[in-house]
């Protein structure tokens, strides 16, 4: 797949959405064309490839600035949150992006000018989890993918060596920004409270163990799944694709080594030997999984 494909299928999707939903239409108005008028330095960004877990961050977050009694600032940007007066986060895939087209893998290069000197957050997932979970979102959710996922994981654009490459590039340049972080989804998810009480530490705030608490109940995924399924969540990108198809659901199953339930055993030998050979060893220990050790 191309990235002209990509683009012209990704546009289409869109076009459908705002033509039967004012709201949709609102929303993108605001993210893609307001927002370029706002003006904001973030305290903090957090970055990741997508399908690494962003959203379930931003709704802990989210709640624990509501349970600590802080009402948001609102920004046209949806990709801004203000979790204190003044201290706002950025969530970003930067070079990760899907929006409109994912840049070609000799693009995906760090931007050492926009991230010297600030805090930055990096939340990596399993690659092997992170291209079965991005399959289900572009062809079930957006779309624009249309073949069988063990062609998708070969794909230059959307598929390992593109995963593998924004890994490497942002914590090689783990230097740049004035303090850097990694955390694992998986880590997240065996150790949820323990996680989001070093996520807020990191960002400088301090840890109220009953509020992180509450923070971790309401955004279990069977909670998430719930709000997104009963529309309590308004944001077009946190709604079904299709109402109709549990695979069209931004928020779907969150398993961690769900991957071998989806993939035959020659492509998960394949992404070993990728993730083995040209993951950055640190990142490479972060994984879950014995199928790298020797």
């Amino acid at each position: 797949m191309n990235r002209e494909v990509f683009l012209i299928r990704n546009y289409w999707d869109k076009l459908k959405k705002v033509l039967v939903s004012a709201e949709t239409f609102r929303f993108y108005w605001r993210t893609y064309v307001l927002s370029k008028a706002e003006s904001v330095d973030p305290s903090l960004y957090i970055i990741s490839y997508p399908k690494c877990g962003r959203t379930w961050l931003r709704i802990m977050l989210q709640k624990y600035a509501e349970l600590s009694g802080h009402t948001p600032r609102f920004f046209n940007d949806s990709a801004l949150v203000e979790i204190s007066d003044g201290w706002v986060v950025k969530f970003e895939h930067d070079v990760g992006n899907w929006v409109p087209a994912p840049p070609k893998l000799e693009n995906v290069v760090f931007n050492k000018e926009k991230y010297k000197g600030k805090k930055l957050l990096f939340l990596i997932r399993d690659p092997r989890d992170v291209l079965v979970s991005s399959w289900y979102h572009l062809k079930y959710r957006e779309n624009i993918y249309r073949k069988d996922l063990k062609d998708f994981i070969y794909e230059d654009l959307v598929g390992i060596n593109k995963v593998i490459r924004f890994f490497n590039e942002f914590y090689e340049n783990r230097e740049t920004p004035a303090d850097f972080k990694v955390m694992s989804y998986e880590k997240f998810h065996s150790d949820t409270f323990g996680q989001l009480s070093e996520m807020l530490t990191f960002a400088g705030f301090p840890v109220d163990e009953e509020r992180a608490q509450k923070a971790v109940d309401a955004s279990k995924f069977s909670n998430m799944s719930k709000m997104e399924s009963s529309g309590v969540l308004k944001e077009p990108w946190m709604k079904p694709g299709d109402k109709n198809k549990a695979n069209s659901k931004k928020i779907r199953k969150g398993k961690v080594g769900g991957f071998r339930q989806e993939l035959e055993q020659q492509d998960i030998d394949f992404l070993n030997r990728q993730i083995k050979e040209h993951l950055h060893p640190d990142l490479l220990s972060m994984l879950p999984e014995s199928d790298f050790e020797k």
